[in-house]
């Protein structure tokens, strides 16, 4: 009977270290099963984070690359200017730069890019504002007077005066003013060349920026298209916010110069027709013979402004970094 109890204690013993291994083993596989859930959390914290990441990328502004895989860019990533962010309004950036009578040397001005957002050129032109004047000595007296051309626009280069080789003869009546008379003027001091119409060169500078828009200054023939067209640009023109833009004129001529001309050859006073004198018939001017006269009684002060800018549009964008959202 002895023997048998102590088998029966051995065998429950048994039985105990059995049921404490296999408890020992649940709650080691419990704690294997809560690093499992764990790792599953990580791993779909980790797949909301991407998500979020592929939300903020778009695929229209990607590129392809050599191994024909798509490269995407963040939207921050500024590439093209129709994808800036802002208000597209057409605008024309302009200086005047005036030039004086007898002025032949360089004449500059320039603008800034305001704050209000970045300029994109598509096209430039230039005219020129003719502010001719003149004086005349009657009775002893100066009056002023403005010419003909005053206040009126006029072309930037020479290259459409197809008439410039024609003579010219006045028609001179026989009363003041009659049909026309007097006119002291001849084929050889009339000018065939438009009136105040400027020719030179043109440099335009970025001063933000490296990269020049032409090797050398630009003359006006080639400044526009035709006559008076403008010149579109060969690709679009961004210019920043602050950016300083200059342009550079230099005259070929002073304005109506008396270069060419021939003079006083009237008469033994010397004095008619003036050297000055062969865009009077354009301006207005009245040469009337008066032979007690010894000087010219007409100045001349062909003054103009140079007006030159850029035609485009501008990105109207709020204050501060520009964002791609």
């Amino acid at each position: 009977m002895a023997d048998l109890l102590q088998e029966m204690r051995q065998a429950i013993g048994k039985a105990f270290g059995e049921l404490k291994r296999q408890n020992s083993a649940l709650r080691q596989m419990d704690g294997e099963h809560a690093l499992v859930r764990q790792e599953l959390q990580r791993q779909q914290q980790e797949m909301r984070e991407l998500a979020g990441l592929m939300s903020g990328m778009q695929i229209t502004g990607g590129h392809q690359a050599a191994d024909g895989q798509v490269r995407l860019r963040d939207r921050d990533e500024v590439m093209y200017i129709d994808e800036i962010p802002g208000r597209r309004v057409p605008f024309d950036l302009l200086v005047e730069i005036p030039i004086g009578a007898n002025v032949n040397s360089e004449q500059q001005d320039s603008t800034t890019i305001s704050q209000d957002g970045p300029f994109v050129a598509v096209a430039r032109y230039a005219t020129f504002l003719s502010s001719h004047r003149y004086t005349k000595l009657i009775d002893g007296r100066r009056v002023d007077f403005v010419g003909r051309s005053n206040g009126r626009y006029r072309p930037i280069h020479s290259i459409w005066d197809v008439n410039d080789s024609q003579a010219f003869q006045p028609v001179v009546g026989l009363a003041n003013p009659g049909t026309g008379g007097p006119i002291v003027a001849s084929p050889s001091n009339h000018s065939g060349f438009r009136s105040m119409e400027f020719d030179g060169s043109i440099t335009f500078l970025n001063q933000g920026s490296g990269f020049q828009r032409s090797n050398r200054a630009v003359p006006s023939a080639f400044y526009m298209s035709e006559q008076n067209t403008a010149f579109q640009l060969g690709s679009f023109d961004f210019f920043e916010r602050g950016e300083s833009l200059q342009w550079k004129v230099t005259p070929g001529h002073i304005n109506n110069p008396a270069a060419g001309n021939v003079g006083n050859f009237l008469g033994a006073s010397l004095v008619y027709p003036a050297l000055d004198s062969q865009y009077d018939v354009h301006e207005g001017i009245l040469d009337e013979f008066d032979e007690d006269e010894t000087v010219d009684p007409v100045t001349r002060v062909p003054d103009g402004i140079f007006i030159v800018g850029l035609h485009g549009f501008r990105i109207i964008q709020p204050p501060g970094p520009v964002r791609m959202t």
